[in-house]
């Protein structure tokens, strides 16, 4: 359907400085109750402030000069949820719990555009959260936009009082990477998946931390439930990583944790041997396993490089990996590295064609001269060591290893991938600047 409401009108000029104005007192009185004398709550406002701008800014990008986005669709959809609870609470209530299919035939009049996205439950996800939102903004776009983002703030918080927490002594550099990355705080915001990936994401963080720490409770359980909920119903994937990463990070703690040489060698037995037994299988499942990647993930990338080189004029931001395709294990290893780097150190600054890529250009540059500078410091080995000094961080490094050249595989567009890295931005540019302050604050040789 091409009819998508406009994202604004005069309503969000009317009602968008009273909604800020809301949520600033909000912020504020949650700060003097729980941060009035604890040194990180400078950074509450500075990261507020910054958030709602960003918000703004790229809602009128969205509006004046894209034309039509994400956030448009799930805008429009849920309008139709809203204008339905309002009219017909009844058929409201049905487009909120049942899927549009199994909804009553007057309900589904109310919900036109619900009906396109309905066989896609990720968006039928996002589209049902606008419009609850949507119940307490007058269904009017910027005050929808604020509470998203207000979540989004929300899980990048709980990330930064993680690693606050194991390294107090950089709360700065803890900021900076988790709560002040450029790319983080445009693109984390507004009605998207990846903002609210964000805030599943952080929740689920915390969890993981406080397993660690051995005082995990109910209420970690109700806000890991929440997490895992959102993550798997919007970006499953994330969840996946995320459960690899801690499920490695829960096993090497208490692994290290076996003081008995023969108990934890007969664990490494174990975990060895699950592995080797993962392998048989795919092994015997192989031609079950080539023709299924073949026939349809291998194709469909091909299809979707081949499609984004096509329309390519010189002006876009598309880009393809050479070896996509290739299941040899030199191809593979090849896609590998090459979606690696794409995903962390790409757009190069002679690839940004447009103002917004230029910017993720200069991030990205700033990024891989920080890791080249770490890389050599450390002497390569002392770059991964690093991880195995605290389980926060090696739960960081893992999940950004295995998260960034999905992304980068599949993304096909620097301004796609700029969004679909969002999740893994505060755990490897925090990773970054903590290898780095202990660089230089301790000499090269104890860091290889």
């Amino acid at each position: 359907m091409n009819d998508l409401l406009p994202l604004l009108s005069y309503k969000d000029a009317l009602l968008a400085p009273l909604y800020f104005i809301l949520l600033l007192r909000i912020v504020i009185r949650w700060k003097r109750k729980y941060y009035a004398d604890v040194p990180i709550g400078r950074y509450i406002m500075p990261f507020f402030l910054l958030k709602i701008f960003c918000c703004v800014f790229l809602a009128l990008l969205y509006h004046f000069y894209f034309g039509a986005s994400d956030a448009d669709g799930y805008y429009t959809a849920g309008r139709d949820i809203y204008n339905a609870i309002m009219s017909n609470p009844k058929c409201g209530i049905e487009l909120l719990t049942k899927p549009f299919q199994d909804c009553s035939l007057q309900a589904q009049q109310f919900a036109p555009h619900l009906e396109v996205v309905s066989a896609n439950p990720p968006s039928v996800m996002m589209t049902r959260l606008t419009g609850v939102t949507s119940l307490f903004c007058f269904g009017t776009y910027l005050p929808i936009a604020f509470i998203f983002t207000l979540f989004a703030m929300i899980g990048s918080w709980r990330i930064f009082l993680v690693f606050n927490e194991e390294f107090p002594q950089h709360s700065r550099l803890v900021a900076i990477g988790c709560l002040f990355a450029p790319s983080a705080l445009l693109w984390g915001t507004n009605v998207l998946k990846d903002p609210t990936c964000l805030f599943g994401l952080g929740l689920c963080i915390t969890g993981l931390h406080c397993f660690l720490k051995k005082r995990f409770r109910l209420i970690n359980l109700v806000e890991v439930s929440i997490g895992v909920t959102l993550l798997l119903t919007i970006k499953n994937y994330i969840f996946y990583i995320f459960l690899i990463a801690a499920v490695f990070t829960i096993a090497s703690v208490y692994i290290g944790n076996i003081k008995n040489g023969f108990l934890k060698l007969s664990f490494y037995g174990l975990m060895f041997l699950i592995f080797i037994g993962c392998i048989r299988s795919a092994i015997g499942n192989a031609a079950f396993i080539n023709e299924m990647v073949s026939s349809n993930f291998i194709d469909a990338t091909k299809t979707i490089q081949s499609a984004q080189l096509a329309i390519d004029d010189g002006s876009s931001s598309s880009y393809s990996i050479a070896s996509a395709g290739s299941l040899s294990p030199s191809g593979l290893v090849s896609s590998y590295f090459a979606s690696l780097n794409v995903a962390l150190f790409r757009p190069y600054l002679w690839e940004a064609k447009k103002p917004l890529v230029a910017a993720n250009a200069l991030e990205s540059l700033a990024v891989f001269l920080l890791t080249v500078y770490l890389l050599a410091k450390t002497r390569i080995k002392g770059f991964f060591k690093f991880a195995g000094t605290n389980p926060i961080l090696l739960f960081s490094l893992i999940f950004t290893l295995l998260m960034a050249p999905l992304v980068g595989f599949v993304s096909f567009n620097f301004g796609t991938l700029v969004r679909y890295k969002l999740p893994m931005v505060p755990l490897f540019y925090t990773y970054l600047l903590l290898l780095y302050a202990k660089v230089k604050t301790k000499p090269t040789t104890e860091t290889n």
